[in-house]
Protein backbone atom coordinates (compact mmCIF):
# COMPACT_ATOMS: atom_id res chain seq x y z
CA UNK A 1 0.00 0.00 0.00
CA UNK A 2 2.16 2.84 -1.34
CA UNK A 3 5.64 3.58 -1.60
CA UNK A 4 8.20 2.52 0.83
CA UNK A 5 9.86 4.73 3.40
CA UNK A 6 13.48 5.10 2.50
CA UNK A 7 16.22 7.11 4.33
CA UNK A 8 17.64 4.78 6.57
CA UNK A 9 21.52 3.58 6.33
CA UNK A 10 21.24 1.12 9.00
CA UNK A 11 18.04 -1.23 10.34
CA UNK A 12 15.14 0.16 11.25
CA UNK A 13 14.57 -0.84 15.17
CA UNK A 14 11.17 0.33 15.63
CA UNK A 15 7.99 2.34 14.77
CA UNK A 16 5.61 4.78 16.26
CA UNK A 17 2.42 6.10 14.64
CA UNK A 18 1.28 9.80 15.82
CA UNK A 19 -1.76 9.21 18.30
CA UNK A 20 -5.06 10.38 16.70
CA UNK A 21 -5.25 12.71 19.44
CA UNK A 22 -2.58 15.20 18.32
CA UNK A 23 -2.86 14.28 14.36
CA UNK A 24 -3.24 17.51 11.92
CA UNK A 25 -3.83 17.20 8.13
CA UNK A 26 -1.27 14.76 7.67
CA UNK A 27 -0.74 11.04 9.25
CA UNK A 28 2.68 10.69 10.33
CA UNK A 29 4.96 7.87 11.73
CA UNK A 30 8.58 8.13 13.81
CA UNK A 31 11.01 5.63 12.80
CA UNK A 32 14.24 4.77 14.88
CA UNK A 33 17.31 2.88 13.15
CA UNK A 34 20.50 1.47 14.20
CA UNK A 35 21.95 4.47 11.93
CA UNK A 36 21.36 6.41 15.35
CA UNK A 37 18.90 8.66 13.98
CA UNK A 38 15.07 8.68 14.13
CA UNK A 39 12.98 9.94 11.18
CA UNK A 40 9.56 11.36 10.96
CA UNK A 41 7.16 10.55 7.82
CA UNK A 42 4.56 11.74 6.33
CA UNK A 43 2.69 8.75 5.01
CA UNK A 44 0.49 10.16 2.37
CA UNK A 45 3.79 10.57 -0.07
CA UNK A 46 6.16 8.78 1.58
CA UNK A 47 8.57 11.63 2.37
CA UNK A 48 10.66 12.23 5.41
CA UNK A 49 9.87 15.25 6.73
CA UNK A 50 12.27 15.18 9.47
CA UNK A 51 15.53 13.14 10.51
CA UNK A 52 16.35 13.65 14.26
CA UNK A 53 20.05 12.98 15.03
CA UNK A 54 21.91 13.63 18.09
CA UNK A 55 22.44 10.13 19.78
CA UNK A 56 25.75 8.55 19.69
CA UNK A 57 24.67 4.98 19.02
CA UNK A 58 21.54 2.68 17.75
CA UNK A 59 18.23 4.41 18.77
CA UNK A 60 16.16 1.23 20.25
CA UNK A 61 13.26 2.54 20.56
CA UNK A 62 10.82 5.80 19.46
CA UNK A 63 7.59 6.53 21.21
CA UNK A 64 4.97 9.48 20.34
CA UNK A 65 3.33 10.25 24.08
CA UNK A 66 -0.14 11.92 24.17
CA UNK A 67 1.36 15.61 24.69
CA UNK A 68 2.87 15.56 21.13
CA UNK A 69 6.41 14.77 22.65
CA UNK A 70 8.51 12.11 20.65
CA UNK A 71 10.46 9.95 22.58
CA UNK A 72 13.48 8.50 21.62
CA UNK A 73 15.91 5.45 23.55
CA UNK A 74 19.11 4.39 22.54
CA UNK A 75 22.36 2.16 23.25
CA UNK A 76 24.17 5.68 24.49
CA UNK A 77 22.24 5.56 27.53
CA UNK A 78 19.97 8.48 27.10
CA UNK A 79 16.06 9.07 26.58
CA UNK A 80 15.81 12.18 24.69
CA UNK A 81 12.65 13.83 24.37
CA UNK A 82 11.95 16.03 20.76
CA UNK A 83 9.11 18.25 19.94
CA UNK A 84 8.31 16.56 16.49
CA UNK A 85 6.82 20.04 14.56
CA UNK A 86 10.28 21.36 15.34
CA UNK A 87 13.00 18.87 15.23
CA UNK A 88 14.20 21.00 18.50
CA UNK A 89 15.53 18.36 21.69
CA UNK A 90 13.30 19.33 24.61
CA UNK A 91 14.86 16.72 27.28
CA UNK A 92 17.55 14.66 27.77
CA UNK A 93 17.28 12.07 30.54
CA UNK A 94 20.53 10.68 31.78
CA UNK A 95 21.43 7.76 34.19
CA UNK A 96 20.94 4.71 32.59
CA UNK A 97 24.37 2.04 33.39
CA UNK A 98 23.72 0.23 29.89
CA UNK A 99 21.58 0.50 27.11
CA UNK A 100 18.35 1.72 27.08
CA UNK A 101 16.21 -1.01 25.22
CA UNK A 102 12.36 -0.21 25.56
CA UNK A 103 10.25 2.99 26.63
CA UNK A 104 6.55 2.91 27.98
CA UNK A 105 4.72 5.78 28.83
CA UNK A 106 1.52 6.15 31.50
CA UNK A 107 -0.91 7.17 28.41
CA UNK A 108 0.34 4.37 26.29
CA UNK A 109 -3.53 2.47 26.47
CA UNK A 110 -5.02 5.39 25.83
CA UNK A 111 -2.98 6.90 22.73
CA UNK A 112 -3.26 2.48 21.62
CA UNK A 113 -7.28 2.70 22.13
CA UNK A 114 -8.19 6.23 21.25
CA UNK A 115 -11.68 6.28 20.20
CA UNK A 116 -11.68 2.77 18.95
CA UNK A 117 -13.04 1.69 22.93
CA UNK A 118 -15.17 -1.19 24.15
CA UNK A 119 -18.39 0.87 23.55
CA UNK A 120 -17.63 0.86 19.97
CA UNK A 121 -18.92 4.29 18.95
CA UNK A 122 -19.40 5.11 15.07
CA UNK A 123 -18.40 9.09 14.07
CA UNK A 124 -18.66 8.22 10.36
CA UNK A 125 -15.34 8.59 10.00
CA UNK A 126 -15.24 12.09 11.44
CA UNK A 127 -11.88 12.73 12.69
CA UNK A 128 -12.61 15.94 14.79
CA UNK A 129 -15.33 13.82 16.86
CA UNK A 130 -12.73 10.67 16.91
CA UNK A 131 -10.01 13.01 18.20
CA UNK A 132 -12.85 14.75 20.86
CA UNK A 133 -13.64 11.50 22.03
CA UNK A 134 -10.52 10.19 22.35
Amino acid sequence: MGKPLKGHKNFITSISWEPLIKMGEERRLASASKDKTVRIWATSNSSCLRSLGCHTASVTKVLWGGEGLLYSASQDRIVRCWEPDTGMLVHELKGHAHWVNCLALSTDYVLRTGCHDEHQKDFGGDLKKMQAYA
